[in-house]
């Protein structure tokens, strides 16, 4: 009996690349109860990107046929248009979301029902995708920081938790793609020391304008990151600063890179971002610190006094609100001219007040890698021994601040 309509049944689809034309070639037959074709359908390229040009050819082994052969694709916007015989050109939107589109055939035959047909023919569709340069759509909020650590913005202990990574995702140049960011932060402490340090890996593209586009290539990108990263849907305009603990003083340092381990390509150390911030504390502060005298000069040195080789003093320092220098000069209350603190008698050791010229702090400020601890300077004492006259001193030290 013979079918009022045709039915059709994708037999095989055959597809590689012709060494003569670099052609992606399907073949599809069509076949009724009374009435068989076979076609064959090639596109230009295996794979295509915004903005190109499909080519798709038609061949019919019976060119006697009626029945009329069109050729639809599935992407919105895009439609084929007849150049010639059998050939058909459509042009790829820019706003296309990537994936795999299959090309459909609409046929009508010679009583002019039509009927559509399902094929094997993709139309490959990925997206341009490159680096983009940070310093065009990266900034930091609401401070924007220093590039150098010895010059860090000081901010509170607040202000330094709500700093931000924000995207200007409009400022990513068209076509190139999703861009995958690395965030990591480092604390570096009052005496030099390193934290731990703290990542966090996330993704941003140029929005397309479109609500639910934009929702679709987000789950693409977090699903190409995978599990190196759990990335939400806010994360795309702006990042909070990670930080897990900021001591008085410390300086924060925020650095930006792309992620090269999911954006494969030659890696350029040029295109970062390393901005520092210095964590405000106490301008007064306390420190303890043990130093090796040497008595220079003692206004009563025929009155005997047996120097030991240590001293202990507690010691006071200003700091300066915005830079997180200490003063060069402190003063101090303690133990002087000692070996231990039960060597204290008559003629050996005692007391003494300090203000102390550290020159080591005075090098710090022109180098920040000058360890912190060290102390190096000149002090003038007031100093009480046991058993003895009051006496002013001369003293060059150098010795250890805790």
């Amino acid at each position: 009996m013979v079918k009022s309509a045709l039915t059709v049944c994708i037999l095989f689809c055959v597809v590689g690349m012709l060494s003569t034309q670099a052609q992606v070639r399907t073949t599809v037959l069509l076949q009724s109860t009374d009435d068989d074709e076979s076609i064959g359908l090639s596109i230009d390229k295996s794979v295509y990107f915004p903005g190109d040009t499909v080519r798709l050819a038609i061949a019919r082994k019976d060119t006697a046929r009626t029945a009329i052969i069109t050729p639809m694709l599935g992407i919105e916007g895009a439609s084929f248009a007849s150049t010639g015989r059998r050939v058909y050109i459509a042009v790829i939107p820019q706003n296309v979301t990537p994936g795999s589109y299959p090309v459909r055939l609409r046929v009508s035959d010679p009583e002019g029902r039509r009927f559509r047909y399902e094929t094997d023919c993709i139309i490959a569709v990925e997206e341009y995708e490159d680096v983009e340069q940070l310093a065009r759509y990266v900034s930091i909020l609401p401070e924007a920081g220093s590039d150098n650590i010895r010059s860090a913005v000081t901010l509170d202990r607040e202000q330094i938790r709500n700093l931000m990574v924000r995207f200007q995702r409009d400022s990513i140049r068209v076509h190139m793609g999703p861009q995958f960011v690395r965030i990591t932060t480092t604390v570096r402490l009052r005496d030099d020391m390193a934290a731990p340090s703290y990542e966090r890996r996330v993704v941003t593209y140029r929005s397309h304008g479109d609500t639910h586009k934009d929702r679709e290539m987000f789950i693409r990108y977090r699903a190409a990151y995978g599990a190196f990263a759990n990335i939400r849907p806010e994360e795309l305009e702006q990042v909070l600063v990670p930080v897990d603990s900021l001591p008085d003083w410390a300086i924060l340092g925020i650095h930006i890179e792309p992620d090269y381990t999911i954006k494969i390509g030659a890696v350029d150390r040029s295109n970062s971002m390393t901005r520092y911030f210095r964590v405000r504390g106490p301008t007064i502060e306390v420190g303890f610190a043990l130093a090796i005298p040497k008595v220079l000069f003692d206004t009563r040195a025929k009155d005997t006094v047996e120097y030991g080789s240590t001293s202990a003093m507690v010691r006071f320092y200003y700091v300066d609100p915005g830079s997180g220098n200490r003063f060069p000069v402190s003063l101090g209350v303690g133990m002087f001219g000692v070996n231990s603190p039960v060597d204290v008698g008559t003629g050996r050791g005692g007391f003494a007040l300090s203000m102390f010229l550290d020159l080591a702090e005075m090098v710090r400020v022109v180098n920040i890698g000058f360890t912190k601890k060290i102390n190096i300077g000149l002090e003038v004492d007031p100093f009480i021994p046991i058993g003895r006259k009051v006496r002013l001193l001369i003293v060059a030290q150098a010795g250890f601040t805790f």
